[in-house]
């Protein structure tokens, strides 16, 4: 991986293993999108496009590029190396949160400007209007009419509603006279997960079903670190993927909003 120019810094073997490690461990946190859809590649960071369904034809669709920048500052290697412990990389973790905020965000929203559709907002995929979901069986209702949909549209997969983090506390609820919380009993229901993310917009949930012949998440580079080079006596790096959603089956996403 030479493009990563690593050689070019004066960073140790060990140090890079480090970063990479914390920008595996703090992306995971964050990732929800990788939760759910089958993963494609890595492809290999030089592929530049590949085919994807786009108004109802399949064109091959530029891979985007994601990333954030981040400064590593001389003074605290010079003392992880003077006092012999192990560098600080909370900034790293910052940078590596971002880029996986911002998968999700493509995942789930796409870009526009990018020309991206994400699973969300792609053409065909449809939306209601949700009842309140902090009050009766709402939540419950609405989810049960948008997985007998699915099934009359023949789509099947494996299950999951995903959500912001608003309409997950409203599910976070004993549904009267069950001795039950609502998210337990629409996981129930839909055999599958209740996951948050907040890139989603308030108000809003989607009824998913996964599966490779459904979605799936093209990964070209997954997310790794580079060298860009120095600002004074500071170490400039960049954390960055090449990822691109693709949604093949409208019918497996029913998007609920308020």
């Amino acid at each position: 991986m030479d493009f990563l120019m690593r050689d070019d810094s004066k960073l140790t073997s060990a140090q890079w293993d480090a970063i990479d490690k914390k920008v595996v461990e703090a992306a995971k946190t964050v990732l929800v999108g990788r939760r759910l859809l089958d993963v494609y590649g890595p492809i290999g960071a030089g592929i530049q496009a590949i085919e994807a369904p786009e108004d109802g034809q399949v064109r091959p669709v530029e891979i985007p590029l994601l990333g954030e920048d981040v400064t590593l500052s001389w003074r605290e290697l010079q003392t992880a190396e003077t006092l012999g412990i192990p560098l600080s990389l909370a900034n790293v973790a910052s940078a590596a949160v971002s880029c996986a905020l911002q998968e999700d965000g493509l995942v789930f929203l796409g870009d526009k400007e990018r020309g991206v559709d994400g699973i969300l907002t792609a053409p065909g995929v449809e939306h209601v209007t949700r009842g309140d979901w902090s009050q009766g069986e709402a939540a419950f209702a609405d989810v049960a009419a948008g997985l007998q949909r699915m099934l009359e549209n023949r789509t099947y997969g494996q299950k999951a509603l995903v959500v912001s983090p608003d309409v997950y506390a409203q599910l976070q609820r004993i549904q009267p006279g069950t001795g039950t919380l609502e998210a337990a009993r629409i996981a129930a229901l839909i055999d599958g997960r209740i996951l948050q993310t907040p890139t989603l917009p308030t108000g809003t949930a989607a009824l998913v079903a996964t599966g490779e012949q459904n979605m799936d998440l093209v990964i070209g580079q997954d997310m790794v670190t580079a060298y860009l080079g120095n600002a004074g006596m500071d170490y400039e790096l960049r954390v960055f993927e090449t990822v691109l959603p693709r949604l093949k089956n409208a019918h497996a996403v029913v998007v609920f909003e308020g």
